[in-house]
C-alpha cells in the first residue's frame, strides 16, 4: 500500500523545481534546526514535518521567513539556497526576529539585570522608548549612505541574499514582502470566516475580491517603491516607469514570467518558469479550483496608476520619518523618530522594527465590514477598490517607529 501511495504522490505533485536546493528549517520556538534538500515548497513541508515530528496535514502547515513573511509556492521559487524557514503548526504563533529581540531584552531585564536597582529601573521603565535611543546613536557616519552597490558598501550587504546587487533593490523587495504579508493575512482571515464557509453567494463575491487583490498587487508591483529611494521624487520617476516591466527589478512579480531560463537560474536557482506565476495551471477546465475560476471570471478590472504617483515614502537619501500614532496628525517625537536603513547594516536591521501601520485596522475593522457587506449582498465594485486602497496603500498605511505603533484598538 505504501508503494502505491508513494507512486501516486510522485505522479500528482506539481514539478515546480528540477534543481535540488538546500534550505534550513526550524520550529516556531527556534529550538531545533535541520537542513532540507527539496525542489518545491510541498516537498520542503513534507520533509520538514518528518524531521520535526509534525503529524499535521500538510495543507494545515505554513512556512514563514524569519521576518514573519508567509511563504507560498510562487514566493518560494525566488528564495536563495540556505534560507532559514520557520514551519508553523495550526494555532502556533510565529515570532519575527524583532519580536524575539524585544522579548529577550525584557527577559534579560527581569532575570539578569535585577542585581542593580538603577540598571533594572532603566530597563524596565518604558523599554520601547529605550530602543528609540539606538536609532539616534548607532550611526552618525553618513559617508557611505549615498553608496548603492554591493562592491561599494560590502558590509551593508553582509548576510543578505546574493542576488541583490543594490541597496535600492533590497529595500524594494522588503517593502513588497510586507505588502505581500498583508495579502496573505487578508486571505487567511476571509477564508477562516463563517461567511466564507457558510454563505455560497458571499463566498463567490469574496473569491472575486481575493482574485482582484492578487492581480492589482501584481500590477502595482506590490508597492515596492515605497521603500526605494530611487523613486523618492516625482522628478526621479520621469525616466523610470513602474508600469513598464523592462525598467523594474528582476525580482518584481511583473518581470518573473518574462525572464529567460538562464537569467532566472542565475537569480533564483531554478530552470523552470512554470512556478513563477504560482502553481502550474490544470489543463482540464473541469478540474479547476474555486480560486482559479474566480481569477478567470473576476469582473473587476485592474487599474493602471499614473507614473507620477509611484513615489517612495523616504527622501532621496533614503531617510524615513515616523508618521506618528494612528490618531495624530504627525509624530510627537519629531526628528528623534527618523531612520535611514541605507546608511548602515545596523540601521537596516533596526528598520525592521518600524511598522507599516493600518490607521483603519485591517483585522478589526476593514475585513469584518467587508464580510458583512458580502453577506448582505451589498458589496459594490467601489467597495472592493476602497478596501484594496485601505489594505495595501499609503492612503491608510503609515510608517511608524516602534514607540508610535499602537497595537490597541483604533477607535
Amino acid at each position: 500500500m505504501s508503494l502505491i501511495v508513494g507512486c501516486w504522490r510522485r505522479l500528482t505533485e506539481t514539478p515546480v523545481r528540477t534543481e535540488l536546493k538546500g534550505y534550513k528549517v526550524t520550529d516556531v520556538n527556534r529550538t531545533r534546526k535541520f537542513g532540507i534538500a527539496c525542489r518545491s515548497l510541498q516537498e520542503l513541508k513534507r520533509k520538514a514535518c518528518a524531521k520535526l515530528n509534525v503529524t499535521t496535514d500538510l495543507a494545515e502547515v505554513n512556512v514563514f521567513l524569519l521576518d514573519g513573511s508567509l511563504i507560498d509556492e510562487e514566493y518560494f521559487s525566488t528564495l536563495a539556497p540556505q534560507t532559514t524557514l520557520i514551519v508553523q503548526n495550526p494555532g502556533e504563533k510565529v515570532l519575527s526576529d524583532a519580536d524575539l529581540l524585544y522579548d529577550t531584552l525584557r527577559r534579560v531585564n527581569i532575570d539578569f539585570l535585577a542585581a542593580g536597582d538603577k540598571a533594572s529601573e532603566f530597563i524596565t521603565e518604558n523599554l520601547k522608548a529605550k530602543v528609540a535611543v539606538l536609532n539616534s546613536i548607532l550611526n552618525n557616519d553618513d559617508s557611505k549612505t549615498a553608496l548603492t552597490g554591493r562592491d561599494e558598501h560590502p558590509e551593508w550587504f553582509r548576510g543578505l541574499e546574493t542576488n541583490y546587487t543594490t541597496k535600492e533593490a533590497y529595500l524594494h523587495r522588503r517593502c513588497q514582502d510586507r505588502i505581500r504579508g498583508y495579502l496573505y493575512k487578508t486571505i487567511d482571515q476571509i477564508k477562516s470566516s463563517e461567511t466564507f464557509a457558510n454563505d455560497h453567494t458571499a463566498r463567490k463575491q469574496l473569491l472575486y475580491a481575493i482574485a482582484f487583490f492578487k492581480m492589482q498587487l501584481k500590477e502595482d508591483h506590490y508597492f515596492g517603491y515605497y521603500f526605494d529611494r530611487s523613486r523618492a521624487t516625482i522628478a526621479s520617476t520621469e525616466s523610470v516607469d513602474e508600469r513598464d516591466s523592462s525598467t523594474c527589478y528582476d525580482h518584481c512579480p511583473c518581470r518573473l514570467s518574462r525572464l529567460d531560463d538562464s537569467t532566472y537560474f542565475r537569480l533564483f536557482g531554478a530552470t523552470h518558469l512554470s512556478c513563477v506565476d504560482g502553481p502550474m495551471k490544470r489543463s482540464n477546465s473541469n478540474s479547476r479550483t474555486e480560486e482559479e475560476d474566480a481569477e478567470n471570471d473576476c469582473p473587476y478590472k485592474v487599474r493602471t496608476k499614473e507614473r507620477a504617483t509611484c513615489v517612495a515614502i523616504c527622501d532621496n537619501k533614503g531617510e524615513f520619518r515616523c508618521g506618528g500614532v494612528w490618531n495624530a496628525d504627525n509624530c510627537a517625537y519629531g526628528d528623534r523618530h527618523r531612520i535611514n536603513p541605507y546608511r548602515s547594516r545596523e540601521e537596516l536591521i533596526l528598520f525592521s522594527t518600524w511598522n507599516l501601520d493600518h490607521v483603519i485596522e485591517r483585522s478589526r475593522t476593514l475585513i469584518p465590514q467587508f464580510l458583512k457587506l458580502s453577506s448582505q449582498g451589498s458589496a459594490r465594485e467601489e467597495d472592493i477598490f476602497a478596501l484594496y486602497d485601505n489594505l495595501f496603500t499609503v492612503k491608510n498605511l503609515r510608517l511608524v517607529h516602534i514607540v508610535c505603533h499602537d497595537k490597541g484598538t483604533h477607535k
